[in-house]
This record gives C-alpha cells, structure tokens and sequence, in this order.
C-alpha cells in the first residue's frame, strides 16, 4: 500500500524551483474546493492564474515549440477561441455589438496561458483534482444546511447562495465523478487511505445529488457508472463487477426506500414526459422544457446563421408559427430562463457557429481524452476528463451547463489542467 504524499514534486514535476509553485497549487486546488460553495472564487483564480501565466509565457512556448508540443495544443487553443469568435461573427452578421455576452467565453481564453504555463511546470493537476474534490464536497453538506432561506427558497431542493438547484446538481455530480473516476484500481498502486477518502468523498456527493433534486443529473448517473466499467474492466476480474453491479443495485433501492421522495421524482419525469407526448398536459416542468426546445428549434430555422443574441428573440415569441404549438406560459418561461439545453441555447443565441462552438467544447476534447485513456503517465488525467466532459454532455440535455462566468471559469480551468498533463506526457524531446 502506498501513502498519500503531498510534497511539491507529486504535483509538479518540473525541476526548476519558483516561488510560484505553492500558491499556484494552493490556487489550482482552491478553484475546485470553494467552486459551488465560495461566489465568483474560481473567476477569481483564472485571472491569479493567469499572472504567473503571463510572467512565464515566453518560456512556456518555447518549451513546448522545443518539445514539439504545439501541434497537440493547437486543438485546444481553436476549441477555447471558439465561444468568443461564434458571438463576434453572430454580432457583427445583426450589427447589434454588446460586451456583455463575451464574459463567459473570454473567461475561458484566458485559460490558454494558463494551458501553456501548467504544461511548462508540468502540472500534475490530476492529483490536484483527486484530493481536491472530495474535500470540495465534504464542504458543501454544512454550507446548504447553513443557509435555511435558500433551503426554503427552493422548497427544501439543496442549492447554495451561489447556485440554483440545477447548477448544484450539475457540478455536484462532476466533483462525485472526479472522486469516482480517480480511483486506482490496479491493486499493486491502491492506497486504501486514499480509497477511503475518494469513496466518502463520493458517497457525500450522492448525498447532495439526491438532495438537490436535478433529475438530469440523476439520468447521468448510470452512463458514467458504465464508462467507469468500460475505462476500468481490465483491472477488475468479473466477480468484482458482479459485487459492484449488486452493490449499485442495492444502493438504489436503500435510496428508494430511505428517500421516496428520489422515486416519486423519477416516475412523476416519466408521466410528464407521456403526457406531453400524448398531449394530454403540456404544462408541466418536463412538457415546458420539452416545449421550450421546440420553440429554440423553430427560431434556429427561421434565422440560423445571425441568431438573436440573449433576447432579440422576443418578438417573435407570438408569431403565428410558434402560438400554434406554445402556450403564454411556455413563451415566458422561454423568454426569462432560456431553453434549458446548453446547444439549442447557443443556436437560438448565436446561429450555426454558437452550435458549433458547443459541439466543439465538448467532442473535441472529449476525442482526445478517449484516445490517451490507456496511456500510463496521463491515465489518471485523461479518465478525470472523460468524466468532466462526459458529465457536462449528459447533463446539457437538460440545462444550459456554461452559461455562467463561473462555469466558463471552470471549464477553462479543468480543460487546460488535464489537457497540460497529458501533453506534457507525450514529451519527444528532454528539457535542458
């Protein structure tokens, strides 16, 4: 069994020594603990990041020039441009110019040099990632019982001052799946101390998972269990799986029966659903969703290539077109919220390259990640990647999952970290 060593070169490999190296681990590991439970904290560590970034980019290029690693970053670099271009051409196609939609998606080109400056320290920032989430967690459990009034505000659903209960569930899940996805499962490199942590840290998000009520956070659950499988099946003999494949089994039905509320949710989105289908009753939270999209759809058709910004759409709520299927309450809900799906709401805001742009985010990293999976000295990086992107894919189905400064701050950050370390495993050349 190996100890849990937290010395500086089990997070940065790089040899040469600078008084950043602390502060920038203490930061990098910050932004995921305090992420949902410390308002604009990780806006905040993107631009701390991004001074040591700035002070060290001419060295961090030439590394990577020297080590022949721009091919493998330029990627990365198009995919984190593309937010910002997509609104520039969808603005300049209406002529309507506006600062104010280019905060999200500036907050992720700043994690270029940041992308830079971690592949020059060489970063191991799946270990961050690994010691940070649990305890991230762990946080979380007395920061909603802290706050009655948003207790109360959303009828006893878990959420933060800092997030809705949709956004909670969404990043509750992607830090239960960074606890999950970063188990060693080769026994020969298992650290049962290590286990122990990764497994309560788990257990805690469940908890608030089931606590915040999102059901398109619940839906993705059994997909990352499967791509855990997938990613992990050499290492586990059969039996193991049988043992795991119960255990899951039995945890559900302990949920059902401690937490009926967890079931009632699930077949009431399964009668909503029906009903909608059917055209039986339209009104509900899942038929307005599903009737929201419906709209988004149609308002893409009519102008695919400008789109409408955040609501030049507005107008066209009460044409003909769309009052023939959407109720008033359907159009204001649309109007006020969105259409509550991370791709339809960046074509309805910004035409064919919004779609584009998200389509990006998420397959092209997600295509890497895949294709490094095996490989040892980024497993770890590339498996914490497939989780975040995978959980982010799933749960955009159902909610607009980067939208906010804070989550472009984060996507930002967790692209820039994994992608670091796994390119700086593909090194071909040896540093001076």
């Amino acid at each position: 069994m190996r100890k849990i060593d937290i010395t500086r070169n089990q997070f940065i490999e790089n040899p040469m020594l600078s008084w950043f190296d602390w502060p920038v681990i203490v930061l990098t590991a910050s932004s995921i603990i305090a992420y949902l439970s410390v308002r604009s904290w990780t806006n905040i560590t993107v631009f701390l990041l991004l001074i040591p970034a700035l002070v060290f980019f001419k060295k961090a290029w030439n590394g990577a020039s020297s080590e022949k690693h721009i091919n493998s970053i330029l990627p990365f670099v198009v995919v984190m441009t593309l937010p910002m271009l997509a609104i520039f051409i969808s603005q300049t196609l209406r002529q309507e110019w506006a600062l104010k939609p280019y905060d999200g998606p500036f907050r992720i080109l700043l994690c270029i040099p940041v992308l830079f400056y971690f592949l020059h320290i060489k970063l191991n920032f799946s270990k961050i990632v690994t010691l940070s989430a649990p305890i991230a967690l762990f946080i979380l459990i007395p920061v909603v019982y802290s706050h009655p009034e948003v207790l109360e505000r959303w009828i006893g659903r878990f959420a933060t001052p800092a997030v809705d209960p949709t956004e909670f569930g969404t990043y509750t899940l992607v830090l239960t799946a960074f606890c999950l996805f970063s188990i060693e499962t080769q026994a020969d490199k298992l650290s049962l101390k290590l286990l122990v942590y990764q497994i309560a840290g788990a257990l805690a998000g469940i908890y608030l998972l089931l606590g915040s009520g999102t059901r398109g956070s619940w839906i993705a659950i059994p997909p990352l269990l499967v791509l855990w499988v997938v990613l992990n099946r050499k290492n586990l003999p059969r039996k193991t799986l049988c043992y795991l494949g119960l255990l899951t089994i039995t945890g559900f039905a302990v949920v059902c029966l401690l937490k009926p509320y967890t079931l009632d949710r699930i077949f009431s989105g399964i009668y909503e659903l029906s009903s909608w289908l059917n055209g039986s009753n339209t009104e509900t939270s899942t038929g307005l969703r599903l009737t929201m999209w419906q709209i988004t759809w149609e308002l893409f058709k009519h102008n695919p290539l400008k789109g409408y910004g955040d609501h030049n759409f507005q107008a066209y709520l009460h044409a003909p077109w769309i009052g023939a299927f959407a109720s008033n309450e359907a159009t204001e809900t649309m109007l006020y919220n969105g259409p509550h799906n991370e791709l339809l709401a960046n074509l309805v805001r910004s035409g064919v390259m919004g779609g584009i742009s998200v389509v990006a985010l998420f397959l092209v990293p997600l295509t890497i990640f895949w294709r490094n999976r095996h490989m040892e000295k980024s497993k770890f990086a590339s498996h914490l990647g497939l989780a975040y992107v995978g959980s982010l894919i799933l749960c955009s189905i159902s909610s607009e999952v980067l939208t906010f400064k804070y989550t472009s701050s984060f996507y930002g950050l967790i692209i820039a970290g994994i992608s670091a370390q796994i390119i700086s495993a593909q090194t071909q050349t040896p540093r001076d």
